[in-house]
């Protein structure tokens, strides 16, 4: 498929139905880390900005929520017809300023935010509540789900639009408004997607503050007029909107680091495991939160399984992301390279890099698909989030190690087993700490279905009937019967 350059947007604030640029003084580069050339750039904003922006959000809140839930469906219905329209156009942005190989935003990431869009302008037309009913003699008692108000969403730089969508539709499907922060690296898809949805929505409904994530996102998550921030990042800056989310109190959801254990027992297909599990590891460059990451393998089968894996890295095609060949992109920046370099850099001498490892000779910010070996529970690569393209080995004699190695960090985001017997793959996960896990697959997400963590990775839900009800706050009528 050939690549198509879109119009770049103007990167700017939209805050009552208009775009003013932001009114910091500092300017804000957008890099193409395909090539590391600039792309655009814009004014950065200020607490300020994000108090006209909660502001507008406020006013117009009331008024959203009024409408019934049909009528906020069809809105946004009129949106997803309109962003599948011109999925081309948010195809082009994704690969330009997040890296994205064209022909996985084509064939997977665009079409699955695309139903993204579609779903959720109708999830929030059914929700779940207790039935109604006589709890207390002669009283009728039922459970009303209402709209928060105010909604601040944070998103990452590593799914710009995904993360954005399954903020702004689940809280707008539920009656509320919505501030967003986009990742000042990568703001183009959606600042265009918030041009698309204004057209179609009342001023103030949907409002884009662009700028510093420790002026704007802190401004957000402690701000007194905003009832519910949701984040999607680290796990430090998670616990620092946390921190400021609770001053007031309000309501936070925070998807946060991971660090996927890979479970491989020694029954498995080889070949057809190796294959899926380097896939899951390598999509988006290994810059996701889910990635399969870290592989805890049988030590009967070990030896045959890492040949085969290794087998499958060599068949990886790293190159530019406008290619339609390549199969590994970029990492975002400079920095991010640095600091996955680094982590290969300081394992321990015990260790072996079995493939990769090293920076390619080429303009962007690339890096050799990796495997590294011989490393124990307590080294960094075990230990650490890497977010990048880059696997960890360590094997297992029995169930019960194979549980403590997986157990033994501090994220439970995501994990998977993989096993042809189901009463072992069905032990193994009931004893995973981790908040989505897969027997012989992994990476299967779907807007139907919630995804959050444990521990260090964070808690509520994004995506399902669990994710629209996060936007939600519950209240309890009785009806005397006398």
């Amino acid at each position: 498929m050939a690549f198509t350059a879109p119009t770049l947007p103007t990167v700017a604030n939209l805050i009552d139905g208009k775009w003013v640029d932001g009114s910091g003084t500092d300017t804000l580069t957008v890099l193409n880390p395909g090539t590391g050339a600039e792309l655009t750039s814009f004014t950065s904003s200020t607490s300020g900005d994000v108090d006209r922006a909660v502001a507008a959000a406020r006013a117009a809140q009331p008024a959203w929520a009024a409408l019934s839930a049909r009528q906020r469906s069809e809105v946004l219905h009129a949106i997803s017809v309109e962003f599948a329209s011109r999925l081309p156009e948010f195809i082009g942005l994704e690969v330009l300023d997040a890296g994205k190989p064209v022909t996985a935003a084509t064939e997977e990431e665009l079409p699955d935010i695309a139903d993204s869009v579609r779903h959720f302008a109708s999830a929030a037309r059914v929700l779940s509540g207790q039935a109604a009913g006589e709890y207390v003699a002669g009283t009728t008692t039922f459970v009303r789900r209402e709209p928060l108000g105010v909604v601040a969403g944070i998103t990452p730089w590593n799914y710009p639009l995904w993360q954005a969508v399954w903020k702004i539709m689940p809280a707008l499907a539920a009656g509320n408004t919505v501030v967003i922060k986009p990742a000042e690296i990568t703001p183009l898809s959606t600042v265009a997607f918030a041009a698309l949805a204004a057209q179609h929505l009342p001023a103030g409904v949907l409002n884009v503050v662009n700028g510093h994530g420790n002026v704007v996102g802190a401004a957000l998550a402690g701000h007194p007029d905003v009832n519910l921030v949701s984040f999607t990042g680290s796990t430090a800056t998670g616990r620092n909107i946390a921190a400021a989310a609770a001053q007031n109190p309000n309501r936070a959801i925070l998807e946060l680091g991971g660090n996927a254990p890979v479970i491989v027992f020694d029954d498995v297909d080889v070949d057809s495991a190796a294959e899926s599990i380097v896939g899951a590891a390598l999509y988006n460059a290994g810059q996701e939160c889910m990635a399969a990451t870290r592989l805890i393998i049988a030590e009967s089968v070990a030896d045959r399984f890492l040949e085969a894996v290794v087998n499958n890295l060599e068949k990886v095609t790293l190159g530019d992301p406008t290619d339609a060949n390549t199969t590994l992109g970029p990492l975002i920046s400079a920095n991010q390279r640095d600091r996955v370099e680094k982590l290969i850099a300081n394992r321990p001498t015990s260790s072996r890099v079995l493939h990769g490892g090293n920076r390619p000779d080429r303009p962007g910010f690339y890096l050799e698909p990796t495997l590294v070996a011989g490393l124990s529970q307590d080294d960094d690569l075990v230990q650490q989030e890497i977010f990048g393209p880059v696997m960890t080995a360590q094997t297992f004699t029995d169930e019960a190690e194979a549980v403590a190695l997986a157990n033994g960090v501090n994220f439970g985001l995501a994990g998977s087993v993989w096993t042809r017997d189901i009463g072992r793959g069905m032990r193994v996960v009931n004893a995973l700490n981790y908040g989505n896990v897969w027997i012989n697959n992994h990476l299967v997400v779907a807007p139907d279905l919630p995804i959050g963590g444990f521990n260090a990775s964070g808690y509520g839900k994004e995506g399902g009937q669990l994710g629209i009800e996060e936007f939600t706050r519950v209240k309890q009528i009785g009806i005397s019967l006398t």
